[in-house]
């Protein structure tokens, strides 16, 4: 206290946690920060809420996949309040959607994972493992599963999705080479505008086979009759 040590009560440790979850539901990242010379003998020394502003047109391009049928998803390692207060901005998260933590999904037996994966928008503190159950129990549910990362600890489940979407300009090397798709600019809009260029590709090729198979009907109908 003023440059003093001093003994850290409960009403202290309350008063940093209320300041914690005040940070975090406003969407910051917070980091408590201590002194001392070994892990078993620090000095509690403040806390500190960054911001990681999200990317440009994200709220747009989660707005726009909704709109055409897509279920947007966040897994995120923040914290509850942090990964809910981002969330919500961006439309992916609403006071009454299920938010799942990792830890929750290890306590899940195999009815109550599929059931709460389907239903969660938001999945906090979640490490690769988590990432990878996710991608898979969705697969399993019949779901076409994309997935977008940046990080190392991404890499494992962006392999294992459907399409693995990378970040071009923020994405590690590991992360580029797991992926089957990489955004160049960083613009998640850039996926709803692939999203709609397949649609328009399988429709095409839906009509031509329709096309083909009434051509070889009629010729097949004509050839009887001759």
């Amino acid at each position: 206290y003023h440059g003093t040590p001093v003994q850290l009560t409960d009403e202290n440790i309350r008063e940093f946690l209320m300041d914690s979850n005040q940070m975090a539901a406003k969407g910051l990242r917070v980091i408590a920060m201590a002194i001392g010379t070994s892990l078993d003998d620090l000095v509690y020394v403040g806390m500190v809420g960054i911001i990681d502003p999200e990317r440009p047109q994200v709220a747009l391009a989660v707005s726009q996949l909704k709109a055409g049928g897509v279920q947007v998803k966040m897994i995120t390692g923040d914290a509850e309040k942090t990964a809910k207060a981002i969330a919500t901005r961006l439309k992916i998260y609403h006071n009454a959607d299920l938010s799942i933590s990792g830890e929750d999904l290890e306590h899940m037996n195999a009815a109550e994972l599929d059931a709460a994966i389907a239903k969660a928008t938001v999945f906090y503190r979640v490490s690769p493992v988590h990432k990878l159950t996710i991608v898979k129990a969705l697969q399993a549910q019949g779901h076409i599963v994309s997935m977008t990362g940046d990080g190392v600890n991404d890499a494992v489940a962006l392999k294992a999705a459907d399409i693995g979407i990378a970040m071009g300009q923020t994405g590690t090397d590991v992360c580029k080479e797991a992926a089957d798709m990489i955004l160049v600019k960083d613009d998640f809009y850039t996926i709803m505008a692939a999203i709609e260029e397949g649609k328009a590709i399988f429709h095409n090729i839906r009509n031509f086979v329709r096309f083909q198979l009434s051509t070889y009907v009629d010729w097949e109908t004509s050839a009887s009759f001759n």
